[in-house]
């Protein structure tokens, strides 16, 4: 997934560092050890609540220090997150065309169509080619609409504070009713991963980073947060995996959708100010800053990778020794590709972006 801070150490924390390798980490498990798939469901979710924790840090300092907030902030915006985001996906996109080409299954010119947009889940689930993108068509869209639906309240002369909550209102009321629609609809069955249903997922950390930013924030309403957010975790976790139901039934449930994001949410402003390790703990935190650089290579190349090196390994695979070695050496040669997707690749578009406009720096 996407890591919105590519900066010297200095100006990064350790906390949100642990947080992005944790949540690829989950990922990864989920997606190597079939057993362990419902591991994804939290990494992702978590991914989710810190993308909007620190987008929403962003659009409110962004939104907040200037009285006209014109649409040459809101281009910034989006010229900033796309140098970071975009490269990355289509270079992939076109990996997973040259992938599903070789074994004859490409998708439909329709299909391929939607991808370019990221509209491949708009309003319904298309699974298969390319799946892992999903999550990315959620972030996209956040991106680009809600910015939009703030641009647009700004102009109706309202507060900075009561825009930035009306636009989240928005948000969130229309997420809300698109989900009830597609239930109603027998459609719900493929709901975390259509677009317009989980733009809250990420809204849920805009929230608690614009509470961060507008309010006195003291080490008891931060450990307050962090105690919420627990307690919604553990309510989520309890759901999931001790109602009775299957875990595809209930990671479906319009109510989970946002209350793992929320909940993750609330932990973050205990978590980001997580001192770094020092002394012998310093390669641990060493190691994490690069997983957690890594993070969007990550998630978007270890599954051609592991279908690679599963095709290699062909049959033999039977054995539990090969695909325990198959699953060890996809795991070695994914972060070797990221790490060099990343200096060569990522990096590079990154520094492209122009620089965030200020005041006064018009």
């Amino acid at each position: 997934m996407k890591d919105t801070m590519i900066a010297p150490v200095v100006n990064r924390s350790f906390g949100l560092d642990l947080t992005r390798a944790f949540a690829i980490t989950l990922v990864l498990i989920a997606h190597f050890v079939k057993q362990l798939e419902h591991f994804g469901f939290w990494g992702v979710e978590l991914f989710f609540g810190l993308s909007g924790f620190l987008i929403g840090q962003i659009l409110w300092r962004s939104f907040s220090e200037t009285e006209d907030w014109s649409f040459k902030y809101l281009l910034n915006f989006w010229s900033r997150r796309w140098w970071r985001t975009v490269p990355n996906y289509y270079l992939f996109l076109v990996i997973m065309l040259i992938f599903h080409y070789s074994y004859d299954q490409l998708p439909s010119v329709s299909l391929f169509i939607k991808h370019l947009w990221f509209g491949q889940n708009f309003l319904a689930r298309n699974g298969g080619f390319f799946g892992v993108a999903w999550s990315l068509c959620i972030e996209e869209w956040f991106y680009l609409i809600f910015p939009t639906v703030l641009f647009l309240i700004s102009k109706l002369k309202a507060r900075p504070k009561t825009a930035f909550i009306l636009s989240l209102i928005i948000v969130f009321v229309f997420c809300a009713i698109v989900r009830e629609v597609l239930i109603r609809q027998h459609v719900g069955h493929s709901l975390r991963g259509i677009t317009m249903a989980r733009l809250d997922a990420i809204g849920c950390g805009v929230l608690v980073a614009f509470w961060l930013s507008t309010t006195k924030i003291t080490p008891i309403k931060r450990w307050a947060a962090f105690c919420a957010g627990t307690v919604l975790f553990i309510i989520s976790f309890v759901t999931v995996y001790f109602s009775g139901q299957t875990y595809d039934e209930i990671k479906e449930s319009r109510y989970l959708l946002v209350s793992v994001s929320l909940g993750f949410s609330l932990m973050l402003p205990v978590i980001s100010l997580m001192p770094r390790p020092a002394g012998i703990f310093k390669y641990f935190s060493a190691a994490v800053e690069k997983v957690s650089h890594w993070t969007y290579s990550l998630y978007l190349s270890h599954i051609p990778v592991m279908f690679a090196v599963y095709s290699l390994m062909g049959k033999s695979r039977s054995d539990f020794y090969v695909n325990t070695g198959s699953k060890v050496i996809g795991l070695v040669i994914t972060f070797v590709v990221s790490a060099v997707i990343f200096k060569y690749f990522e990096l590079p578009f990154t520094h492209k972006r122009p620089r965030e406009i200020r005041p006064g720096k018009l």
